[in-house]
């Protein structure tokens, strides 16, 4: 059964999460294993970009944290914005934002 092509949404590339050559990546390795989800695609992007790139600044985790907020995959979006309460830069009004 064939599917649709993964495709990042614009946010993630203006927050800097993928790029064009990471989301085509992204898409030939989703295209190998259709079984895996969406999201199993966009969290594993998302890892592989806060992984790489080490401790993230201030500006990233406030950028990063409004992409969770505004995932309309719930379950996405809550994770990205748990990964980000727990970096060293996040600014208190994350972490304090995070938890209401």
């Amino acid at each position: 059964m064939p599917t649709a092509p993964l495709i990042f949404p614009d946010r993630w590339f203006e927050a800097g999460v993928v790029t064009a050559e990471s989301a085509a990546d992204f898409a030939r390795l989703a295209a190998a294993k259709p079984e895996k989800s969406v999201r199993y695609w966009y969290w594993l992007a998302f890892r592989d970009y806060t992984e790489e790139k080490g401790r993230l600044s201030a500006e990233e985790c406030r950028a990063f944290f409004a992409l969770g907020q505004s995932e309309p995959d719930a379950n996405l979006g809550g994770a990205i914005m748990a990964h980000i309460r727990h970096e060293r830069a996040c600014p208190a009004s994350i972490s304090v934002a995070g938890m209401l």
